[in-house]
């Protein structure tokens, strides 16, 4: 009877631990983080980038107050009115949510999650050190569809790959071990 005490208790220790985890983790174990070295990789291949697809880590949340232009009106005395009140556009890309590049240049990529294929430039993304990182304007500005953004959520957002993507590069590496001279 013990023992069933010492089972249970530790399978809800278990349970316990893994619904604690946040929206935000990382499954490591279908992906790796989309690095400069990758990308390198794969230009050397001959894979584009719009044929990789990728992933966001974190959730990323963009939001901006709008208002018709037809419900704005200025009265004889210079007042601005807005009759119908302004309205909040809110965009959540969820974390791991697949993408696919509309562009890139030297140090940047342009991904979009937009499954209403009205999207043409995508989210920016650029290098910071080996990682692309989402590119974020001062103030947690974020520039989206010609428009400019407040970032409610996805600053340090990087991009990432699945793993199985590695199967399709050819790594080879080889060690020279040196050429004395009359050789």
């Amino acid at each position: 009877m013990n023992l069933i005490k010492k089972l249970f208790a530790g399978l809800a220790l278990i349970v316990g631990v893994s619904a604690c985890t946040t929206t935000n983790s990382i499954p490591f174990t279908n992906y790796t983080v989309f690095t400069e070295d990758l990308r390198r990789d794969l230009e050397n291949a001959g894979i584009p980038l719009s044929k990789v697809q990728f992933f966001n880590d974190k959730a990323i949340t963009i939001r901006r107050e709008v208002s018709d232009p037809n419900d704005i009106k200025v009265n004889p005395e210079g007042q601005i009115s807005i009759s119908n009140g302004k309205s909040i556009q809110t965009i959540n890309v969820r974390p791991f949510t697949p993408g696919v590049s509309l562009g890139s240049a030297n140090g940047t990529i342009n991904v979009s999650w937009d499954d209403t294929q009205q999207d043409k430039k995508g989210m920016r993304f650029n290098l910071s050190g080996q990682n692309y990182f989402l590119d974020v304007l001062p103030n947690n500005k974020f520039g989206y569809k010609e428009r400019t953004f407040d970032l409610q959520a996805g600053n340090g957002a990087r991009l990432f790959v699945n793993k199985d993507l590695l199967k399709q590069v050819n790594n080879q590496r080889e060690t020279l071990k040196g050429r004395k001279v009359g050789q």
